[in-house]
């Protein structure tokens, strides 16, 4: 199983919330966007969710000093995290789908991200059939 797989609901929250943030965030901005959401959660509960996420090597956290006290503000590294997750969540895919719909995956990705690989991208055979998973 892929690390992305193994997160809970309070984690993927957590990073979804990162991700969309222009800045990084401390644990008290954390907690007001995860309650604007509508789930009353504790501070202590974000704390730990986000710390976690840290230790997985998801979220990054740069220490600053604030009030004469350390303060904690956190980012998600979309690109560590790419490169932490997406080889094995590749290998997770070819184990289930097999190697041929993989490919066809990831060759519709590549497409319609614009970046065609040159070869059969838009050959017919090459979108993702719902047969093909």
């Amino acid at each position: 199983m892929t690390q992305w797989t193994q997160l809970g609901p309070r984690e993927r929250e957590v990073l979804s919330v990162l991700r969309r943030a222009d800045a990084p965030l401390t644990a008290r901005d954390l907690l007001d966007a995860v309650r604007s959401r509508g789930d009353e959660v504790a501070y202590t509960t974000v704390k730990r969710t986000v710390d976690r996420l840290v230790e997985k090597g998801l979220v990054e956290r740069d220490a600053e000093t604030h009030r004469g006290r350390t303060r904690h503000r956190y980012r998600f590294d979309v690109e560590a995290a790419r490169d932490r997750l997406v080889p094995a969540f590749a290998e997770e895919l070819r184990a289930v789908l097999g190697e041929p719909a993989a490919e066809r995956l990831a060759r519709a990705v590549r497409t319609e991200r614009g970046g065609g690989d040159g070869g059969d991208a838009d050959a017919p055979d090459a979108r993702p059939r719902h047969d093909d998973y």
